[in-house]
């Protein structure tokens, strides 16, 4: 949610250099990749600046319905009325007793149900490393949240605010949203999504770190996990997957070689040939040619 008075703070900040994206991946996996006990530790060495804290309801005339992203992390609890939070494809349905949290840099939008009554907290913090892959939904169900969410907004808007109270509150919070996150990351879920993600991105080069970046693990440790889950090693799945895709083209469309190499994620036709090869055990065009016949055959 984007309030007038707040725009120069994002001017601000758009014009402040970025962390490398490098960087900002290695500092992620140190939040991520050591469990639980990890998150805490990176998050107590952490700063965690507050950079604009705000209650409003629905008189409010702040509200923003356009698509907008903030350069930090955003965080609304709902203390009373509905609202469906949409990024891109995603939506989510919130209520009372739930917070969302936006990672940085999201598009979002929020849809308000104003026929109930509307109050919420709006919480901008700012947290070198920490990035979160993805819009969570926290259900307060203690109302752990809202206690510490007030407090911080009470103490922001005091005439002498208590910076290191406020930075103890702040981690509060995010202790409770890491714990809903490490509860949510079972290991099945790591491999399912790390399986979506390379189906969806065949065509793009694909490294296991940049898998184990995703689902915030060490490389070794996905490795180990995904071999253990689906018996076969993470660079072989993913070349099933791209040879795979490559035999339903050779046979359902008229692409070239040099097409389907490129739309399978092999940037190096040699190297494609080669791997179809050790795949398949014929050449791209004696496997055409194959299943031409069959397909003749079978028709007659």
């Amino acid at each position: 949610m984007l309030f007038r008075k707040e725009r120069d703070n994002l001017a601000i900040l758009a014009s402040e250099p970025e962390t490398p994206e490098t960087n900002l991946v290695e500092q992620n996996a140190a939040f991520f990749s050591a469990g639980f006990e990890g998150y805490c530790e990176e998050l107590n060495r952490s700063q965690t600046p507050v950079l604009f804290c705000e209650r409003f309801d629905e008189r409010s005339n702040i509200w923003n319905f356009q698509e907008h992203k903030h350069d930090c992390i955003e965080l609304i609890y709902f203390l009373y009325g509905n609202a469906r939070v949409i990024t891109g494809q995603t939506s989510v349905q919130a209520s009372f007793y739930d917070m969302i949290v936006y990672p940085k840099g999201m598009l979002h939008t929020e849809s308000l149900q104003f026929d109930h009554h509307q109050e919420i907290i709006c919480l901008w913090v700012d947290v070198p490393g920490l990035e979160f892959s993805d819009i969570l939904r926290v259900q307060d169900k203690d109302a752990q949240l809202k206690w510490l969410l007030e407090n911080i907004h009470a103490e922001y808007k005091s005439r002498t605010p208590n910076r290191p109270l406020i930075d103890h509150y702040v981690k509060a919070v995010l202790l409770l949203i890491g714990r809903h996150c490490f509860e949510k990351r079972t290991e099945s879920d790591m491999v399912s999504r790390v399986v979506l993600y390379m189906q969806d991105h065949l065509t793009e080069p694909i490294s296991v770190q940049q898998l184990a970046d995703m689902v915030y693990v060490s490389k070794s440790y996905l490795s180990r996990l995904f071999k253990q889950k689906t018996g076969v090693s993470l660079m072989d799945y993913l070349n099933s997957l791209r040879m795979e895709s490559a035999k339903a083209m050779l046979v359902a469309s008229n692409l070239n070689t040099e097409e389907i190499a490129y739309q399978t994620g092999y940037h190096s036709t040699k190297f494609f040939y080669r791997a179809f090869r050790a795949y398949t055990g014929m050449s791209t065009r004696e496997y055409r040619n194959r299943e031409a016949q069959n397909r003749a055959t079978g028709s007659r």
